[in-house]
């Protein structure tokens, strides 16, 4: 069997079994494609970037290097986070966006590490009830909520025929509007319906992996030249496996697309 095909599986299992137990079967740290980071993405004076590759380790059977769905973005004085996932900076977060609770988006390690008593923390309403004290916002899909300088709506994020991600389970993506900015981060999802009514999107997060718990390359490419963004960021793909080509060689030319690590 493919190593492809192996990973894919287990990543399936370990995200199972998690979902069943609570507890991880997956070993996640810094990789060391990270000396090939780049600087940010700079669109007025909002900056986004990815906060760097990180090395998996699945039931200790498949270690690969991959681009987490972790972004940091910088804008107006605040600092936000989604999805974050084994950072090193220690600067604390303003906002801290959580699409869902699987181990490669929900880091309770990195929350605790960025948040402190005035940061916001949006999730959805599976994020655990000791999450949801203090300076919470839950994600109500459609709702726009204004908060101090930045604005956001949690639009719909699932699988549409595996069942890693249903719709049932209430995950979500967001499209931020900070500093002029409307950023969509789409979440671990499909190419959904849903994405068509997306309008006046900045700059398009998108994961662009295996094509079983999110977008492969290529309907990853179909849901950007939907969307039509200015600029889109891919996401969520294993290192090593042209991924990032495969996505390129389907999407618009006059979209521009920012690959965060080369190697």
């Amino acid at each position: 069997m493919p190593i492809i095909m192996k990973s894919k599986r287990l990543l399936n299992i370990a995200i199972f079994l998690y979902a069943i137990t609570g507890q991880s079967c997956i070993s996640i740290k810094q990789s060391a494609y990270n000396s090939n980071y780049q600087a940010p993405l700079e669109i007025g004076t909002c900056k986004i970037n990815s906060t760097g590759a990180v090395h998996m380790n699945i039931f200790g059977l498949i270690k690969t290097d991959f681009i987490p769905a972790s972004i940091k973005i910088e804008s107006a004085g605040q600092t936000i986070y989604c999805d974050p996932l084994v950072i090193n900076d220690t600067t604390k977060a303003d906002y801290i966006f959580i699409t869902h609770t699987h181990p490669d988006h929900f880091s309770k390690k990195d929350i605790k590490k960025l948040a402190d008593s005035e940061t916001v923390l949006v999730g959805p309403v599976n994020i655990p009830k000791n999450y949801k004290k203090g300076n919470f916002i839950q994600a109500e899909i459609g709702k726009t909520i204004r908060h101090k300088h930045i604005q956001f709506q949690a639009v719909e994020s699932y699988n549409l025929e595996s069942k890693i991600h249903k719709p049932g389970n209430k995950f979500v993506g967001y499209v931020i509007a900070v500093d002029s900015v409307n950023i969509y981060i789409a979440g671990d999802t499909d190419y959904i319906p849903e994405m068509n009514s997306l309008k006046n999107i900045t700059v398009a997060i998108l994961p662009i992996g295996e094509g079983n718990t999110a977008m492969n390359p290529a309907s990853a490419a179909k849901a950007a030249n939907a969307i039509k963004p200015a600029m889109i960021i891919p996401i969520h793909y294993e290192l090593n496996q042209n991924r990032e080509k495969q996505f390129l060689d389907s999407l618009q030319s006059d979209i521009r697309a920012v690959i965060f690590t080369e190697y």
